[in-house]
């Protein structure tokens, strides 16, 4: 018993230090923590925290779902911008925070105030993206790592460890046979 409490243990610390470690094995690099910086001190934002994202990105990390390898969310509340000004500062700020090897492919304003903007780059055989959505006070930077490949796969057979998300495939699977069908 005492040897199952050891290995549940250690398991749940190397699974915690995976976890948490993903962000810097993904080379937590400036540009994002740039704009995390921006959001913080130009706006005064508060950072709001996310029960268990690190067992969310860690499940990620492991079973890769839709190709996805890692991912991040960072969320704010209580920005204090001029409506005015806030669409060019952002992206000043995006622009010089994301290197040359980020393309542009998003930068959207909404006549009610809500912005968006996406970045995108390859890193080797996989596409990294960044997205910052700000709507009234508050905002959400998220950042991912996908295999191209991968997704590919699942749109065309959706199925996450397993399990078809295909309505159809899922339906025909689950619908019992009918005795009198073929008579």
């Amino acid at each position: 018993m005492l040897r199952k409490q050891r290995v549940f243990v250690a398991s749940a610390l190397m699974l915690f230090v995976l976890a948490n470690a993903a962000p810097v094995a993904l080379g937590k690099s400036g540009e994002f923590e740039a704009v995390v910086n921006h959001l913080k001190t130009k706006y005064e934002a508060k950072k709001v925290s996310i029960p268990f994202m690190w067992l969310a990105r860690a499940a990620v990390k492991l079973a890769k779902p839709a190709g996805v390898k890692s991912f991040n969310i960072t969320l704010f509340e209580g920005l204090k911008f001029s409506k005015e000004s806030l669409d060019k500062e952002m992206r000043s700020v995006m622009r010089s925070s994301f290197g040359p090897e980020w393309s542009s492919i998003m930068n959207i304003r909404s006549r009610d105030g809500e912005q968006m903007y996406m970045y995108m780059r390859e890193d080797g055989k996989n596409i990294r993206i960044a997205l910052v959505t700000i709507d009234g006070n508050d905002a959400a930077l998220i950042r991912a790592t996908f295999s191209p490949e991968k997704l590919a796969e699942f749109i065309n057979n959706p199925k996450i460890l397993g399990f078809s998300l295909d309505d159809e495939k899922g339906a025909k699977a689950a619908k019992p046979k009918d005795p009198n069908d073929g008579k």
